[in-house]
């Protein structure tokens, strides 16, 4: 009966507590600066090496042309390989990690 008592008194104590949770999507959750969410592609400064296109391990990057290329983020690991073999820093991540989708052809970031 001992330990009912406590659950009781527990359950009732916790309808007036502060939540553990956040209540998503209404509240955003702050992501720490160093997830590696999205890539972006900066076109412009591409030089169309295709350094990036070689050091990716699971093939999420193909080159089309110089300052074209294209990355499935469904594919993509988020280890950084391309961001860092790019001699023009012309891919970067940044905190967007809201895109589900059933669609993959919202997962080909140009």
């Amino acid at each position: 009966m001992g330990d009912n008592l406590n659950i009781i008194v527990e359950a009732i104590a916790s309808l007036f507590k502060k939540p553990y949770t956040k209540r998503y999507p209404k509240e955003k959750l702050k992501q720490d600066p160093r997830t590696n969410a999205w890539l972006e592609y900066y076109s412009k400064k591409c030089i169309g090496c295709r350094m990036c296109e070689r050091v990716c391990p699971v093939g999420a990057v193909k080159f089309i042309k110089k300052g074209k290329i294209e990355f499935d983020m469904g594919k993509c690991i988020r280890c950084g390989m391309c961001i860092d073999n790019c001699p023009v820093n012309a891919i970067g991540f940044n905190q967007n990690f809201e895109r589900a989708s059933k669609d993959k052809k919202k997962f080909i970031v140009k």
